[in-house]
């Protein structure tokens, strides 16, 4: 099964190994996972306000405006 996760995205979930909301990037952590999964996008602190989740996959990183429960119904995943 597939899920939509915004911005004319679909990812496969099976390949879904988490969905967190954005406000996690506050741990220093989770930061430095994000800046290292996207190094080739720059994205500043007012940038970050736009997007409510982040998607991790076996292969990526994806940004949604999408808010993180809204995203598990669609994949009927546990939150």
């Amino acid at each position: 099964m597939y899920i939509h996760i915004g911005n004319a995205r679909i990812v496969f979930c099976n390949e879904i190994v988490g969905i967190f909301n954005i406000n996690l990037r506050q741990n220093t952590t989770n930061k430095q996972f994000i800046e290292a999964a996207l190094p080739n996008i720059f994205l500043g602190s007012g940038d970050f306000e736009q997007f409510k989740t982040f998607i991790v996959t076996s292969d990526n990183v994806y940004l949604s405006s999408i808010a993180s429960a809204t995203l598990a119904r669609r994949g009927y995943i546990n939150i």
